[in-house]
């Protein structure tokens, strides 16, 4: 496992990937940049929903590391056993979520979240 400040520097890097992304394409079409066509949008939308999972699964061990730490001295047992286990605690949050993430992602699909058009250019009619 990695150190807290690994993993909160990967954690605040992917943040600011998800803060700047959007931000820069904003920029980008205010501009005058037209919109990507259909096919490039689904790569970027898939690529933007594996940023997006990549950085809550990166906040699960600065949170977990971040409470535990706090809990150090506690020499009461169970909070003890959390300190330990910290990594182990850290692996099944990662695998539950991956697991809601496995069941939850086919249906999002089935039900249409990436099957979005490409936002018309302005001054277009959406026909």
């Amino acid at each position: 496992m990695l150190s807290f400040r690994a993993h909160a520097i990967i954690c605040a890097i992917l943040f600011a990937l998800l803060l700047g992304i959007p931000i820069a394409g904003n920029i980008a079409q205010a501009s005058g940049m037209a919109p990507p066509a259909a096919a490039p949008l689904l790569a970027f939308q898939i690529f933007y929903f594996t940023l997006f999972l990549a950085f809550g699964l990166s906040a699960i061990p600065v949170i977990v590391m971040v409470v535990l730490r706090q809990q150090e001295g506690v020499t009461a047992e169970p909070i003890a056993a959390m300190v330990r286990n910290q990594t182990k605690i850290i692996w099944a949050l990662w695998i539950l979520i991956l697991a809601g993430a496995v069941l939850a992602v086919p249906a999002a699909i089935q039900d249409g979240f990436f099957d979005r058009k490409a936002a018309p250019s302005q001054g277009t009619s959406p026909d």
